[in-house]
């Protein structure tokens, strides 16, 4: 079957969390990763995403998260995240327009942008660069 997409493959264990507070896009974005062949951790809110990350920073080598989320922002998330994993790579991606400058500054080569919407293979190839660029000590 043609799908329209360049499938890439995944490096092993390369573990995603994916952060966004709309239940269908965040159903979408891990089901796509699932498909390619990451093992995937979804989370409905920065909240409930910084509480698993913050003891087990170790074990993602990046991160789809949703700028615009309530509570604890994206950006706020993002940067948190940065701050204790020197290996997680980020994904920031929103419908609205977002000044990606400060994070990627703070940041070079471990942040990038995605506008939603989004297609799978956008995702998929930000994805495969992002990890293979930069690859953290526990991705074989």
């Amino acid at each position: 079957m043609q799908t329209g997409y360049r499938m890439v493959t995944p490096v092993a264990r390369a573990r995603i969390m994916v952060v966004d507070d709309d239940r269908a896009l965040l159903g979408f974005t891990c089901k796509y990763l699932s498909r390619l062949g990451y093992p995937v951790v979804p989370h409905r809110s920065a909240e409930e995403a910084w509480k698993q990350f913050e003891c087990s920073a170790g074990d993602y080598s990046l991160a789809v998260v949703d700028l615009s989320m309530t509570g604890i922002s994206g950006e706020q998330l993002s940067r948190m995240m940065l701050s204790v994993s020197p290996w997680i790579r980020l994904i920031l991606t929103s419908g609205y327009p977002f000044d990606t400058r400060r994070l990627l500054t703070a940041a070079p080569d471990r942040v990038a942008f995605l506008h939603k919407p989004f297609t799978p293979a956008m995702l998929a190839e930000m994805v495969d660069r992002l990890i293979r660029a930069c690859p953290k000590q526990n991705v074989d």
